[in-house]
């Protein structure tokens, strides 16, 4: 495509998406709808298709690719871990039971109603098995729903069903690259299996770089040089995973959620979210240009199925999830409803259905999916509201001996959670210890990979090293992993101590006996974790070690008479790598909103309806002495009839009926929800 071709593309996309959010903006509906119905009306479907040069899917799917990569990457820059580790007891569960079974349901009416082939339902499954985390915070905002008690716990089970569908559309790509009409299990693992190894390295080595270099950069208060490095990880990282076959999005959302860590978080979003806007704006119009309205029409009993699937499926999902995880009857309905919608990741899906030939155009599947989306973003605010006098509702209807039974179960669920558990450091030193061991394998598996690079190293080498190529790449392949070595050592003494500490009283531990013990559990713990770092090591150097052993001997000999001389050195940055990691693990790096005094003590409101009390109902604020009783705070009563009270006074009267606005933590609402039943 020539150049001019090229900018009359770009003149009418930039020009048409301008006009969309100025007007979308303005009457406060979502741009993202605006940008594809745009789209739709640029394509070659309609008449507007004389606009779009015809012939330009290379030029389409390149700038429909950039568009994923900057809004993948600055979703990964707007993780709040941080809140996510507070919600985290209830969103992770409840995001890997909705997905799983989405997943489940999508693959299920695909295939036994629909007539896709089973590839073609795990991507249907992708799809539909995680909400849109923009359009839900954009929705709640529109509201001044975001000091709603439910609204943490919809963003967290959101957040936490972007990780998992990130690696969903990492796997569902090397399935639908390796066969392209039915699963092989064999490959699934394998691609799993691949999958593990590359996050672990690029999480690992991301933590290591990213954020050392950015906060470096930052010092010099220079925005375009702060950016420019940022991005250059970026592109550096997807291309390394499209070369794997994992696609665009996981390696841009792993460079996002890894660059969250540095210092400079607020400035980087600032920086990069012009670049989001404009490309991902071009996304939804690319997701447009490829939709042909008549096969909306053809397929609209197909959207309308596929859309209840999701209501009702998310809704019940969720619900149930939330209500096993210890949350009231009221939150978890309203989290459901909440959650009951797609979007962008299933445009996402869409887009890479077609361009992996899984999908033509033509299909179904495409139009479904961006259907689908349309209808349950344009109804998700309705939902929102709907679900206040539903659950509501609801509440009233339950008998009591069960809002009873929730209530206690609910709080014995956060009492457990809250409670100290003696097996986390075990956990904990356990988890760290396999995250080393799939380091040194994905480090050696690189080596492995490259080693086809061999003849061209020992081109550039002195002629003493022709034959040696592979040898050179392993050495290098140790040296890099003596750090993780030297640590896993004192990772594996920190897991003997915790197992002492679990199995032995406090008043055995400094005794005879309790030393001798220590010791032999600490060779024990040490001895087998090492034996397993040994064996993973050889079994992926076979490739690339020297058949003289004499000379495999002298390398191995080397490398860890290196380790030893340099060990304290290799350690502190084993050390650097951890603190990395709970930097990005506990840092509150909530963009582009600052964190608030009600999110700091944790303090929400809710709606109560007052019951059937004797104690309560008929008598003033000040006789029930409601703020002694429960910690609670009473900030508003609505009563049919009558205008609601704000800022109630101790004199103003407790009605049977009446809907009491609270202000406080879950314990206090809690305490206050069986005070007024």
């Amino acid at each position: 495509m020539d150049t001019l071709t090229f900018m009359q593309n770009m003149a009418v996309i930039l020009v048409a998406v301008g006009l969309v959010s100025v007007v979308f903006s303005r009457f406060g509906w979502p741009r993202a709808i605006g940008y594809i119905l745009a789209g739709v009306l640029l394509g070659k479907y309609t008449f507007g298709g004389g606009l779009i040069t015809q012939n330009a899917e290379a030029t389409v799917e390149v700038l429909g690719q950039m568009g994923v990569m900057f809004l993948m990457f600055t979703l990964g820059l707007e993780l709040n871990l941080q809140k996510l580790k507070k919600v985290g007891g209830v969103a992770a569960p409840v995001a890997l039971l909705d997905a799983a079974v989405m997943m489940w349901l999508g693959h299920f009416v695909g295939t036994r109603y629909l007539g896709m082939s089973s590839v073609g339902g795990l991507f249907l499954g992708a799809a539909i098995c995680d909400s849109a985390t923009t359009v839900l915070a954009k929705t709640f905002s529109d509201l001044g729903w975001t000091q709603r008690k439910f609204y943490d716990y919809v963003m967290g089970i959101t957040m936490c069903e972007d990780l998992l569908c990130v690696g969903i559309i990492a796997l569902v790509t090397g399935v639908a690259r390796s066969h392209g009409g039915s699963v092989d299990f064999h490959q699934v693992g394998i691609s799993l299996g691949g999958l593990a190894l590359f996050l672990t390295g690029i999480i690992v080595f991301g933590l290591l770089l990213i954020p050392a270099v950015l906060n470096r950069v930052g010092k010099m208060k220079d925005d375009e040089s702060l950016l420019l490095s940022v991005l250059g990880f970026c592109f550096l990282v997807v291309f390394i995973s499209i070369k794997l076959e994992y696609g665009v999005a996981l390696g841009a959302f792993l460079v996002g959620m890894i660059a969250s860590g540095s210092n400079y978080l607020q400035r980087l979003y600032r920086q990069s979210v012009a670049l989001r806007s404009m490309f991902s704006a071009i996304f939804f119009v690319t997701i447009g240009l490829q939709v042909d309205p008549a096969l909306i029409w053809l397929y609209k009993w197909q959207i309308l199925l596929i859309s209840g699937v999701v209501l009702f499926g998310k809704t019940i999902n969720v619900t149930v999830g939330t209500l096993v995880t210890g949350m009231d009857v009221k939150s978890s309905l309203q989290t459901g409803m909440g959650l009951a919608q797609i979007g962008e990741f299933a445009l996402i899906v869409a887009f890479l259905g077609v361009q992996l030939g899984v999908f033509k155009e033509t299909d179904m599947f495409f139009p479904l999916v961006v259907g689908v989306s349309l209808f349950t973003t344009l109804l998700n605010a309705a939902n929102i509201k709907l679900s206040d006098p539903l659950s509501n509702g609801l509440v009233h209807i339950l008998p009591d001996s069960w809002k009873a039974t929730l209530g206690r179960y609910g709080g014995r669920v956060r009492r457990f959670s809250k409670t100290e558990n003696k097996g986390a450091k075990i956990r904990a030193n356990f988890i760290l210890l396999i995250v080393i061991v799939v380091l040194e394998a994905s480090i050696l598996l690189g080596a492995n990979l490259l080693s086809d690079l061999s003849p061209k190293l020992e081109s550039v080498l002195p002629s003493a090293f022709t034959g040696h190529g592979k040898t050179i790449m392993w050495i290098c392949a140790l040296l890099i992993t003596i750090p993780c070595s030297i640590f896993f050592f004192y990772i594996a003494r920190a897991l003997s101590d915790a197992i002492v500490e679990v199995i032995l009283p406090q008043s055995v531990l400094h005794k005879k006996s309790g030393v001798i013990f220590h010791r032999v559990v600490t060779v024990l713990v040490v001895g087998i974790s090492l034996f397993v770092l040994i064996a993973v090591g050889t079994q992926f150097s076979q490739k690339l070690l020297p058949e003289d052993a004499f000379i495999k001997w002298l390398i191995i000999i080397f490398i860890v008479l290196l380790g030893y001389v340099g060990w304290t050195k290799f350690d502190n940055m084993g050390k650097r790598a951890v603190k990395s990691l709970s930097d990005v693990m506990t840092k509150n790096n909530s963009v582009p909103l600052e964190g608030s005094v009600v999110d700091l003590f944790d303090i929400h409101t809710d709606r109560v309806e007052v019951g059937k009390n004797e104690k309560v109902a008929g008598r003033t604020l000040r006789e029930i002495d409601f703020r002694r009783q429960t910690g609670a705070s009473i900030i508003g009563i609505e009563r049919k009839g009558e205008n609601p009270t704000v800022n109630p006074k101790a004199d103003d009267t407790l009605q049977e009926g009446d809907l009491v606005l609270l202000l406080g933590n879950d314990e206090q609402i809690e305490k206050a929800r069986q005070f007024l039943a």
